[in-house]
């Protein structure tokens, strides 16, 4: 029983970016002290509370979250993909079930009636995404967490959806949200230093969500989004100049170029 105790302890660890030196610090042990728990997987409850109470969570969550670490990313088959694409407002209400949104949760937040939240889980049921329980209650058919096809059918709703957000967090800098957009110059190997930490800190953030998802009230949660965009600037393409207005040269050799067939 010690062994998954402490697998989830790790995972509690990781999620809160605490280390074993910090774990000893807080407990008023050594370092080797707290190792040596960790590598014999073996206390009495006594200590594992104090471990619990030092890490900052409950005890009963751990035992809670024993089986529940994030596992391997799943996909949803192509021709439900195709149908989801096809009913924008179905794909979101799915999207924010497998991100742990209650069906309650979703009505709250997005201002829909109870016949409206009914349709909508009937209809995921009907493509086999949910089984539909009492009331208002629905559990998801498919393992999450969910790695869409990018180049698919819903390519051009995540496009969209990652555009309003990137809007939205320009509008709401101050308060609420964050938005950093620069361009350098750099090596490559520097820039994929950079995107390899970037990956890790996503990592983490997805670690301490799982953690907060499964140790938290739900209406004490709050969702938020992360996009991530880093690469080689095309800038001919996303920042066009063009000859300009007063170049007469620039615009006869422009009406010499053959049309596009």
């Amino acid at each position: 029983m010690n062994g998954p105790i402490f697998e989830a302890l790790k995972r509690t660890l990781k999620a809160k970016g605490l280390t074993y030196r910090t774990l000893a610090e807080r407990m008023g042990v050594s370092e080797p002290t707290v190792k040596r728990i960790f590598h014999e997987r073996n206390c009495k409850l006594d200590r594992l509370m104090e471990i619990c109470a030092a890490a900052e969570v409950e005890l009963e969550n751990v035992l809670g979250s024993m089986s529940r670490g994030p596992g391997p990313a799943n996909h949803v088959a192509p021709e439900i993909e195709r149908r989801l694409a096809a009913r924008p407002a179905l794909l979101f209400v799915f999207i924010m079930l497998s991100e742990k949104f209650t069906p309650e949760g979703i009505m709250r937040s997005q201002g829909l009636s109870e016949a409206s939240m009914f349709l909508y889980l009937r209809d995921l049921e009907e493509l086999g995404l949910v089984a539909l329980g009492r009331g208002l209650s629905a559990r998801l058919l498919v393992d999450t967490p969910i790695q869409w096809d990018f180049e698919g059918p819903l390519k051009p709703h995540f496009e969209t959806t990652n555009k309003n957000f990137i809007g939205w967090a320009i509008g709401h800098m101050e308060r609420q949200a964050t938005f950093v957009s620069f361009s350098r110059r750099m090596r490559p190997e520097t820039a994929e230093m950079v995107r390899r930490e970037a990956e890790d800190l996503a990592e983490r953030a997805r670690l301490l969500a799982h953690h907060d998802q499964h140790t938290t009230p739900e209406d004490q949660l709050i969702g938020y989004k992360w996009t991530f965009a880093f690469g080689a600037t095309p800038f001919p393409a996303i920042m066009p100049i063009g000859p300009h207005p007063r170049d007469a040269g620039a615009r006869t050799e422009a009406a010499k170029r053959p049309l596009p067939a």
